[in-house]
């Protein structure tokens, strides 16, 4: 979609710190709101539901504001992004610390938590990507970001946690809004180029209406797209719930959450080995594997009873999930790279999540409907399967643009 030119922006002064505030974001927001939605924290002040319903709609919100914030990196860089996501990163954690009424909960997540997210999250890291690392080392510079990454589950569950029996939850909240505040700040001041050096000029970027159409018309993006959908619909649905599935067939709440966090800790060596794999036999047809072993580790959930199916589980996603989003950088980059790459991920990321927020939902009408999880998992295993298949297709499918 367009040259720019070869960026010189040493990898060692923004990798690392950029990495950082992925970590921490993740941590802080997504591993932290588990935390956070228990009884001993803030599910003791508010509702389950109302605590769903603001989490729920920080989802859409990060999603309706990716293509926004794809465009803008295009223009300007990730510099601002990144530090204006930790600014209101920080101010929701902090109004959400002193809410004490479920409308100011809801919207602390939905108007400062949720477009965080899409401005500290792994977007904005594709993008930085894209644009100073050069061809031959994205692939280490993608295992260096997910990797530091996925830390932040490992780290922040257990840290908050403590946090919140040591001095409480609202304590614990503000001070995970200061440090993303304190991390992202110095990030982007410190370790991310201005805006004058990212190379790209306005007037290199097609129309939001041309981007669209162009991207409407191209085979490539469209099946590839959908499988995402249905890999993020899949991935939304068993996180929510399978803590819920094991309870149901008999484990004990810290045997799950012990093989959870295992899981966890088994990520890191495919969010380090995939990129390079990726780079050898091709991103697509590696994402289409590690989509197979998912499917297969939620297969084991239909029945799940026997012990060997939730270990079975837990370390097989443990294994393959890790890697099988970020991949979608590398697969991106090599169909779409050039001065529109940001604002072509904003708007396949969006379709995506707006359409995957419905993943827990869907799980759990289907088993109120069926009287079990069997069903709900069987589909989700069907799911992965069907998106293996079509990012395998996508990895031969000519552009129609």
């Amino acid at each position: 979609m367009g040259d720019r030119p070869t960026p010189r922006y040493p990898s060692r002064r923004w990798v690392v710190p950029l990495s950082a505030t992925v970590m921490v974001g993740f941590g802080v927001i997504l591993y932290g709101f588990s935390v956070y939605a228990t009884d001993q924290a803030a599910g003791a002040d508010f509702s389950k539901t109302a605590l769903s319903v603001a989490y729920g709609g920080a989802v859409f919100a990060g999603g309706l504001m990716a293509l926004p914030v794809g465009r803008f990196a295009d223009r300007h860089g990730v510099r601002v992004i990144v530090g204006v996501g930790a600014v209101l990163g920080c101010l929701g954690l902090v109004a959400f610390s002193i809410s004490t009424q479920p409308w100011q909960v809801v919207a602390a997540w939905w108007l400062l938590i949720g477009p965080a997210q899409a401005m500290v999250y792994y977007e904005p890291a594709y993008v930085a990507i894209d644009r100073w690392s050069q061809v031959g080392d994205r692939a280490a510079t993608l295992a260096t970001i997910t990797v530091i990454g996925g830390l932040a589950g490992i780290i922040f569950i257990p840290v908050t946690a403590g946090l919140v029996d040591a001095v409480g939850w609202r304590w614990t909240v503000s001070s995970m809004g200061m440090l993303l505040l304190a991390v992202g700040a110095a990030t982007a001041v410190f370790a991310l180029p201005p805006s004058g050096r990212h190379g790209v000029g306005h007037d290199s970027q097609p129309g939001r209406k041309a981007l669209l159409s162009q991207l409407m018309r191209d085979r490539r993006f469209v099946l590839y797209t959908v499988a995402l959908m249905l890999v993020l619909l899949s991935t939304q649905g068993v996180i929510a719930h399978r803590v819920a599935r094991f309870e149901e067939t008999g484990f004990s709440l810290e045997a799950i959450a012990f093989w959870a966090a295992a899981a966890s800790a088994l990520s890191l060596p495919g969010r380090w080995i995939a990129p390079r794999l990726a780079a050898r036999f091709g991103a697509t047809r590696v994402q289409a594997t590690i989509a197979l072993i998912v499917a297969f580790s939620v297969a084991l959930m239909v029945n799940g009873a026997p012990a060997w199916q939730m270990v079975g589980h837990f370390f097989l996603f443990g294994l393959a999930f890790g890697a099988l989003f970020p991949l979608r950088s590398m697969v991106m980059g090599t169909w779409y790279s050039g001065p529109a790459f940001g604002a072509t991920m904003g708007t396949q990321w969006s379709a995506v999540v707006l359409v995957a927020a419905t993943g827990p939902v869907f799980v759990g009408v289907l088993r109120d409907q069926t009287g079990g999880y069997q069903a709900s998992f069987m589909a989700l295993a069907v799911f992965y399967l069907i998106a293996a298949v079509v990012i395998a297709a996508t990895g031969r499918a000519a552009t129609g643009a």
